[in-house]
């Protein structure tokens, strides 16, 4: 099973704006994709436009595999011209940020490696910072409309009682 933290408050939102309402996580949020929200941003000049947000906490999975961000995103330049830097953030450190580009709305996916899992110190405190970059400065909007953290379960824990009965059993037999 999996489980995923998904964003839960704006922590600075730049030149952002949400398509409606002024919370911008709450358009980027949904457990199913959803194109009707989104939250947006032009950059005409090439500079950097970033969001800061939040994510809802999980509980540490014990293992760092199969640990990964899933990013909704497009642009409307046609060419390419836009960069989403995605950087997933445990508090103050960086766990592994990525580029991507693209014009049309597709699903973009940030794997960590064991070894970058392994560095998240608390899965409570993760937020992503989405930076956008004009690189044309042609003024193009950026629109981004799902982000989420997946990782695995929790690991289980199986009670005392049910190891002890099945050993009874063992020795019944």
């Amino acid at each position: 099973m999996v489980q995923y933290a998904r964003p839960d408050a704006d922590t600075s939102v730049g030149n952002w704006t949400a398509s409606s309402g002024t919370d911008r996580y709450a358009m980027i949020d949904e457990a199913s994709t959803d194109d009707s929200d989104y939250i947006q941003v032009t950059d005409s000049g090439g500079g950097a436009e970033a969001i800061t947000v939040s994510l809802s906490g999980v509980t540490d999975p014990s293992s760092g595999a199969d640990h990964s961000v899933v990013v909704r995103y497009g642009e409307d330049s046609g060419m390419d011209a836009v960069t989403l830097n995605v950087n997933l953030k445990d508090s103050s450190t960086s766990i592994k940020n990525q580029d991507f580009s693209g014009s049309s709305t597709t699903n973009h996916t940030m794997t960590l490696s064991t070894a970058q899992a392994n560095n998240i110190s608390g899965y409570g405190n993760l937020t992503l910072v989405l930076t956008a970059t004009d690189g044309s400065m042609s003024g193009s909007t950026s629109k981004i409309y799902q982000a989420y953290f997946a990782c695995p379960d929790a690991a289980s824990s199986t009670p005392i009682a049910a190891i002890a009965s099945n050993t009874y059993r063992q020795m019944r037999i």
